[in-house]
């Protein structure tokens, strides 16, 4: 395959994008999109990833979101519609990516492009490129460019790439590295060689992190995100718990695309039994071997990816890492049908599925959704027009802190999962010691995220504070003290 630029791959870039826009970059600040929009935020203020706000994800997830808001800052743009202009180009690149990948492992323009729109019409892939900011779509991204370089044999490349997925989203590490490790060993001559080029360049991409936290001095904060939360206090559910409520939050997310994504994962085992058996047989010569080596090794990487799914699953964003396989694994069955057939009835094949995958995406991206951001913009400004100086601490709800561009007293916001127990274990007396803090330091506001009941800090609230309503994905507790007559405005506000 040619090295030269394919104008197909930047076209087809565009093409999504406008797809992307079509959806609008005004879909709801859930309370996961909020915290990366925050982190990014806190970046954009200087202060370094896990310092500003705890979290469990890798400093990517921060640092490309604070890319977004200092860009904002820079042209006096509002920052969170800057992040998420960030994340639409990561987004169009991950299906420049995803084109490139199809198209080197199995020697077609048409196939990658199916691959490509597959991704690029994907409900739960669109989303997150207009409504993000999300650590999964800056994941997506790294994985695939690390095994476009797996295909092109840029071993360095491949293993600078699965670090830095793993360093936006850990559990990426292992369908990264399951893949890259298989092709590089399945390399004749060179297999020592180029699993050395792996381990050296991600072992050097990580350490410029290490590097970077250290001379921030934020190194123990990021030891703590990136790794001690998750050997010590995380719990994540498996696959299989409460699996009535995961299967319907992931076919309502994946919207059409849900059966074909399925069905890719299923193809791509499948159709790597013939690369399989040539290998076994050594029966394959260059260039035909690449192809076959790379399906190969993308099947180890899915299976990877499946084991780790079915053991820890918080939440149907979690099978975004598989969006390059099933990506790979519709398009290898593309390729084959189409191969089976004549000539022009072959050709018209992927194109046939180009176009039904862009009908659904079009169907997607035009159905009707409540623009609910501008929602819950109008009611932060209402409450920030009564009480314009608020002091404000968030649990489990850093979007208002988003929208108000407040900043949190204390890096520590989420508390389920785990994230409970590392507050309760490093924290002065615990979670009562922290609801204590927040009654000293007695904020104006304190917003609490919907779905959970936090029985540390209802007797603070209970004694201290009042709720005047809900946003959509918060409560708004404040002050008593603030005075009947400004406790109605504020109601009003909010209720309004």
């Amino acid at each position: 395959m040619t090295r030269r630029l394919d104008p197909l791959g930047p076209l087809l870039a565009i093409l999504a994008g406008a797809l992307f826009v079509l959806r609008g970059f005004d879909s709801v600040l859930t309370r996961d999109l909020a915290l990366y929009a925050y982190a990014g935020q806190r970046v954009a203020d200087g202060v370094p990833p896990y310092v500003g706000v705890m979290n469990r994800s890798g400093p990517l997830a921060h640092l490309v979101p604070g890319a977004g808001a200092w860009l904002g800052d820079l042209v006096g743009m509002d920052d969170l519609l800057a992040t998420r202009l960030v994340m639409f180009l990561v987004s169009v690149l991950v299906v420049w990516a995803t084109y490139v990948l199809g198209r080197d492992v199995l020697w077609s323009r048409a196939v990658g492009a199916a691959a490509a729109t597959f991704v690029a019409t994907m409900p739960g892939f669109v989303i997150y490129a207009v409504g993000g900011p999300r650590d999964k779509t800056t994941m997506v991204l790294f994985l695939t460019l690390a095994l476009v370089a797996m295909v092109r044999g840029r071993w360095g490349w491949a293993g600078s790439c699965v670090a830095l997925a793993t360093l936006t989203w850990q559990p990426a590490f292992l369908p990264g590295i399951a893949a890259v490790a298989v092709a590089a060993l399945l390399t004749p001559g060179h297999r020592l060689r180029a699993m050395l080029r792996v381990a050296v360049a991600g072992a050097l991409t990580t350490l410029v992190f290490v590097a970077g936290f250290a001379l921030a001095g934020a190194l123990p904060e990021a030891l703590d995100g990136f790794i001690r939360i998750h050997l010590t206090a995380t719990y994540q559910p498996g696959l299989t718990e409460e699996w009535d409520e995961t299967w319907e939050a992931f076919r309502i997310a994946f919207g059409f695309a849900t059966y074909p994504f399925l069905a890719g994962l299923v193809l791509l085992p499948l159709v790597t039994v013939p690369s399989a058996w040539r290998l076994v047989r050594r029966s394959t010569r260059l260039p035909d071997r690449t192809g076959d080596v790379a399906l190969v090794a993308a099947t180890a990487g899915e299976v990877a990816g499946l084991v780790w799914s079915y053991r820890t699953f918080n939440g149907w964003a979690d099978a975004l890492v598989l969006v390059p396989f099933a990506a790979l694994g519709l398009a290898g069955a593309l390729a084959l049908v189409a191969r089976a057939l004549p000539g022009r009835v072959g050709a018209a094949v992927p194109v046939a599925a180009c176009l039904a995958l862009l009908a659904g995406g079009l169907a997607y991206v035009f159905e009707d959704h409540e623009p609910v951001l501008t929602a819950q913009r109008a009611e932060v400004d209402a409450v920030l027009d009564v009480l314009p100086d608020a002091t404000m601490v968030s649990i489990e709800a850093p979007q208002p802190l988003v929208l108000a561009h407040r900043v949190n007293p204390s890096q520590h916001q989420m508390f389920r999962l785990g994230l409970e127990t590392y507050v309760g274990d490093t924290w002065p007396g615990g979670l009562e010691g922290y609801a204590d803090w927040i009654a000293e330091r007695s904020p104006d506001i304190v917003a609490v995220g919907g779905g959970a009941r936090y029985d540390w800090l209802m007797p603070v609230l209970d004694a201290d504070y009042v709720e005047i309503g809900t946003t959509t994905g918060w409560y708004w507790f404040v002050d008593r003290d603030l005075g009947a007559n400004t406790v109605a405005e504020l109601r009003d506000a909010v209720e309004d």
